[in-house]
């Protein structure tokens, strides 16, 4: 099952939440985490470092005879990475001409279904071609979104995107997995945000909220999924609970 993990905000968690998902779905077979943000984040948090002449998501996105298999490592936490870099914005503008350009990570990742029955695709910020290729290439998409005051603001015009390519037929079984709230804590924004979440979103299911802690950047610095790097239960469960529902799915 191939799962984008997205929302066009930034500093919603969508790293953390690939990486902890990613973790805990390890445990259960071999699990592919795609780095599809020129940012980087999720290739530097899982501790790799790109060296010189590596082929990264940009060859694999670029390259047609280039098969995403080539550009995939394992991490010491288990998990397996396509990685990648800067080079990967460039790449987003060079696909912009090519034909059917919205398909090339869907065409790219089908053949190593078999091999990983997990694959989550890390998103960048944005809606642009990046992001629309893997909602494209994805069975589902989970949307992390911080627990504030204009958390449905970042959610509409993602949750448009998604219902035009069901609706023009062009991907008519893409999934919402769910909306995974982040950053939860006491105070009442938090509440508010979570209920105007519940109260609007009726018909998407929305995840218990993964709380607000120091534990989470720490572990991105230890290079660990949250589950390796606390024992915690509060922080592990939310990501616990998903991994689940993906595994009953697969």
């Amino acid at each position: 099952m191939i799962i984008a993990i997205a929302n066009q905000k930034g500093g919603v968690a969508k790293t953390t939440s690939t990486i902890a998902l990613g973790g805990l779905l390890a445990k259960r077979g071999p699990c592919l985490l795609v780095d599809f943000d020129p940012q980087g984040n999720l290739t530097t948090g899982l501790g790799v470092r790109i060296a010189s002449g590596q082929t990264t998501a940009y060859e694999v996105l670029i390259d047609r005879k280039q098969t995403a298999l080539a550009a995939v490592i394992e991490t010491d936490s288990g998990i397996h990475l396509l990685p990648a870099d800067i080079s990967l914005a460039t790449g987003e503008k060079q696909i912009l001409t090519v034909a059917d350009n919205s398909r090339i990570l869907r065409k790219k990742l089908n053949p190593l279904r078999q091999m990983f029955p997990f694959i989550l695709v890390d998103c960048p910020p944005s809606l642009g071609m990046l992001t629309l290729n893997a909602l494209m290439a994805a069975d589902a998409v989970l949307i992390p979104v911080q627990c504030q005051f204009f958390a449905l603001e970042g959610l509409r015009q993602l949750l448009e995107t998604i219902d035009g390519l069901r609706d023009e037929d062009t991907h008519p079984h893409l999934q919402i997995l769910g909306v995974l709230p982040t950053m939860a804590d006491r105070t009442i924004t938090t509440q508010d945000a979570l209920k105007t979440l519940r109260t609007k979103l009726t018909d998407i299911k929305i995840f218990d909220p993964v709380p607000k802690s120091v534990r989470f950047p720490e572990s991105n610095l230890a290079r660990e999924p949250i589950h390796q790097y606390s024992s915690e239960k509060k922080l592990v469960q939310p990501y616990q609970t998903i991994a689940n529902l993906i595994a009953e799915r697969v």
